[in-house]
């Protein structure tokens, strides 16, 4: 049996925001409420084993919904709640006090700034095994490469700010031939000719365009070599070193690994998994999801040949060593003590 609670709103990396929508991330509001009334099932129980998202529902958890709608985890022995986030809702500090047994984080400085701060983590799979990080920009005024950065009007978000200056640099961009300006997540500016790019996710801005009819052209940071895993699992040390919660991981983790490649499989299925149980809550669309889960499918993949050398979720070296690369440049501290794949049979 499988739980899954949900608060209202829509979610960050969908962003997908048809005419009439556009302040859905503001009308999340706090998901902390939310989680207290839903509880936590703790590790420690016999079978039972509690994740927690970084977002609320939405295709970029697709193979997480789709184990527990076709009894993956159930075939596991797991009795499995899945507790979705939101905009005030933190992973690291369940994980770290052992409120859940496995968290997944957007991001993977998230983790790796806690480690270096003394909480003791290990990122443990990668959902994403390629960044959806990407300028965007229209595709009759394409931006393909860093160059073409020069002499453009770029949209970017505060968070982004940073990892973008670096990229440029890295990429011998000018910097003083660009104009930064600041946007939010909306991508209205770009369809409106404001800017010439934003800073955005190759899963949600191009789609959310797509269903305006606007054509975009998309340029992910991970092709000119500032690339990083995302959408990570992590868990704590001490769930790794008790042989009982670790072999529960170890069956979520394999669970969690076969719902994605069915996910992948069938994007239908999985959308409408996704509608069936989230969807009259959350106000989401089938086609958006669909569409979303298409745009995120070959970064789950990584490599685009299907599910990556050793299978979904695995970190191969060249991978954790670009991850630290790009992390490193952006000021985060972590090493290759961060990542293990011990839960998928490495």
């Amino acid at each position: 049996m499988t739980h899954t609670c949900t608060p209202p709103g829509l979610g960050r990396r969908s962003f997908l925001r048809v005419a009439g929508r556009g302040a859905a991330v503001a009308a999340v509001g706090s998901a902390v409420p939310w989680l207290a009334a839903c509880g936590s099932s703790a590790a420690g129980g016999k079978g039972r084993f509690t994740v927690k998202l970084a977002w609320i529902p939405n295709a970029e958890y697709a193979g997480i919904f789709v184990g527990a709608e076709d009894g993956l985890y159930t075939k596991q022995g797991l009795d499995v709640e899945i507790l979705p986030g939101g905009p005030n809702s933190a992973v690291v500090p369940m994980v770290t006090t052992d409120r859940v047994d496995l968290g997944v984080e957007a991001i993977p400085e998230n983790v790796a700034t806690a480690v270096a701060r003394g909480s003791k983590l290990k990122i443990v799979g990668a959902g994403l095994l390629k960044s959806p990080e990407s300028w965007i920009s229209l595709a009759d005024r394409p931006v393909r490469n860093p160059k073409e950065i020069e002499g453009r009007k770029l949209g970017i978000t505060l968070a982004g700010k940073n990892t973008a200056l670096v990229f440029m640099k890295r990429n011998g961009v000018d910097v003083s031939k660009v104009k930064l300006v600041p946007i939010q997540f909306d991508p209205a500016p770009l369809a409106a000719r404001e800017v010439d790019a934003i800073w955005g996710f190759a899963s949600n801005q191009p789609v959310s365009l797509a269903l305006r009819g606007v054509k975009t052209h998309v340029m992910p940071l991970a092709d000119f070599g500032f690339n990083r895993m995302q959408s990570v699992f992590f868990a704590s040390q001490k769930t790794l070193d008790d042989p009982a919660a670790r072999e529960r991981a170890r069956k979520f983790m394999t669970a969690s690994r076969l719902g994605w490649e069915a996910a992948l499989r069938d994007q239908q299925h999985a959308a409408d998994v996704i509608i069936k149980r989230y969807g009259a809550k959350l106000g989401l669309k089938l086609d958006e999801q669909a569409k979303s889960l298409a745009a995120i499918a070959p970064y789950v993949k990584g490599d685009g040949s299907g599910t990556g050398p050793k299978g979904l979720f695995w970190m191969s070296d060249a991978l954790i060593e670009e991850t630290i690369t790009s992390l490193t440049s952006i000021g985060i501290k972590l090493d290759r003590s961060l990542f293990t794949n011990e839960l998928l049979g490495g």
